[in-house]
């Protein structure tokens, strides 16, 4: 049986750099079919990420460059953790503030 998983990202965008994230989101959703984001709406700002169908490599290169931590075999500094930073000043207390979880689903 394959392993079907979920990764939710979550962080809070600056009120000012709101405009600048939807033109930034919307073109990444041209570039990753598998994610959708959505905005809190009871509390604005606050957007969570849904990826779908990441493998486990995909999903450790995504952690680490989002969080900046260092994974064994990946450069540190690479095409995807640069395309990420480029949100890192509008991220309500920086990049420490993003979450990143990854659920597996457990029934076939």
């Amino acid at each position: 049986m394959k392993k079907v998983c979920i990764v939710f990202v979550e962080y809070r965008i600056e009120k000012e750099y709101r405009t600048s994230y939807l033109t930034w989101a919307a073109v990444l959703k041209q570039q990753f079919e598998q994610m959708d984001v959505y905005e809190g709406a009871e509390q604005p700002g606050l957007f969570v990420e849904i990826w779908n169908g990441l493998s486990d490599e995909a999903y450790a290169a995504m952690k680490a460059a989002r969080t900046g931590t260092i994974t064994p075999g990946l450069p540190d500094e690479t095409e995807e953790g640069r395309l990420w930073r480029h949100i890192d000043p509008w991220i309500a207390g920086g990049r420490g503030k993003v979450h990143i979880w990854k659920f597996t689903r457990i029934t076939p």
